[in-house]
């Protein structure tokens, strides 16, 4: 019973990667389009999510023992927050 359920956690960081991607090449094509700044730094904050969840799924399933990359995972949320708050402020002022 352990076998499908580590096989569906897979699927589900691939799932939550693409979903990021997807969110970013939407919000860069938005961007394009009317030039709003907010749009921007909103992308830029998903390229950071996008490589959070890229370096989860080879932290937990390609690397499960040999590598911890929660740090750097955490780092590069942490990035992609301030990226977005920083937008979030320099729009509002």
């Amino acid at each position: 019973m352990e076998q499908p359920m580590a096989i569906l956690g897979q699927i589900v960081y691939i799932l939550c990667g693409l979903t990021s991607l997807g969110c970013m090449v939407l919000l860069i094509k938005g961007y394009r389009k009317s030039r709003v700044e907010l749009l921007f730094w909103s992308a830029m904050a998903f390229l950071c999510f996008t490589i959070t969840n890229i370096i989860l799924f080879i932290d937990i399933v390609i690397l499960p023992t040999t590598v911890d990359l929660s740090l750097v995972r955490n780092f590069i949320t942490l990035l992609g927050v301030v990226v977005l708050l920083y937008g979030l402020i320099k729009g509002n002022t």
